[in-house]
């Protein structure tokens, strides 16, 4: 009924909407990467951080294990920091959780990994944004 090369025009034409109707990713484990940051000091005068040296850049999220590892800059590798909250909602991943003096929360858009950080302390706060992806998609 179809020649070979209809059937793979028609195959090529329809995997798009077949992706588009998986269910959302369910993934507990992602790979974020940053963007672009800013901070912001109490007089709202916002720009590029003020370390930016010393500022993450990769870090690892294990939501079955509730904790962050950062991955880089490489003399910060290691570093871990708690989840205290998780949820799932509308295809959101939010968390939050306190380390060092300072409030902080995330959230992951699973359909497509986009990512915002804030941070916040008593006399700065930071926004990030990146992207997350799952870490079972790393793999061949």
């Amino acid at each position: 009924m179809f020649t070979h090369r209809t059937r793979i025009r028609l195959a090529l034409c329809l995997t798009p909407l077949l992706i588009s109707a998986s269910p959302p990713c369910k993934a507990t484990s992602f790979i974020c990467s940053v963007a672009r940051a800013a901070e912001c000091g109490r007089d709202l005068n916002c720009g590029p951080p003020s370390d930016p040296g010393n500022a993450p850049t990769f870090f690892h999220v294990n939501l079955d294990g509730e904790v962050i590892t950062l991955l880089g800059p490489p003399h910060r590798r290691g570093e871990t920091t708690q989840i205290r909250t998780l949820e799932r909602d509308e295809g959101k991943i939010i968390m939050a959780g306190i380390e060092g003096g300072r409030g902080w929360s995330m959230v992951i858009l699973e359909a497509d990994g986009s990512m915002s950080v804030t941070v916040t302390d008593e006399s700065a706060s930071f926004v990030v944004f990146g992207k997350c992806i799952a870490s079972e998609l790393l793999s061949p």
